[in-house]
């Protein structure tokens, strides 16, 4: 059976080869000292108020994302306490959004009989594109953002966001090896280096 994930391998579709699969980057509050942190928690608000929120209806990704966040802060030294206060919670949350791209077609060229140096060319002197019209691809684009809140302030004090288009899984085995890899980009940006 494929399973239908939205995890992010961001093909280049009108860029060069090669490029990553999916993008990952983060965003901070410059007033927060980050080097206070020593503990925190999982939000107990789950989607309320964020709508297209789909990891509410995904109780298992959601409970892997929570399981790769928690390696990840435990590497760094960060401590997950279930009561008592903490320096701050963790809010995961992800969307997926319709994408079209629209491509030129058309390609008109003018080719020679004989071209100096290269000899007979057996191709007309003219060719062009018979579908001159524009190209339109329809995808989905998956955005996963794992939010850091400020236990003191109550806001967002850090922001990572994994953004790319979705992939149809045969197993559920990759669609875990590929959100590992993306949480484990995420988090390598947590806590920022403040300068």
């Amino acid at each position: 059976m494929r399973t239908r994930f939205w995890i992010f391998s961001m093909i280049a579709l009108l860029t060069l080869a090669g490029c990553s699969n999916y993008r990952v980057v983060s965003d901070y509050d410059r007033t927060i000292p980050f080097e206070r942190y020593k503990t925190y928690r999982w939000s107990d608000k789950g989607s309320a108020g964020i709508s297209d929120d789909i990891l509410a209806n995904n109780p298992l990704i959601y409970k892997n994302i929570k399981s790769v966040v928690d390696r990840e802060l435990a590497t760094k030294g960060f401590v997950l306490k279930a009561s008592g206060p903490v320096d701050f919670t963790v809010f995961p949350h992800a969307r997926v959004r319709e994408r079209v791209v629209i491509e030129p077609s058309g390609f008109f060229g003018y080719g020679c009989g004989y071209c100096p140096g290269w000899g007979w060319r057996s191709y007309p002197p003219y060719w062009y594109d018979p579908y001159p019209y524009p190209v339109f691809s329809h995808y989905e684009e998956g955005t996963l953002i794992i939010d850091i809140i400020d236990s003191r302030s109550g806001e967002v004090a850090w922001a990572g966001i994994a953004r790319g288009i979705l992939k149809d899984y045969d197993s559920s085995v990759q669609m875990n090896r590929d959100l590992d890899e993306v949480l484990t980009k995420i988090m390598a940006q947590f806590p920022p280096m403040v300068k």
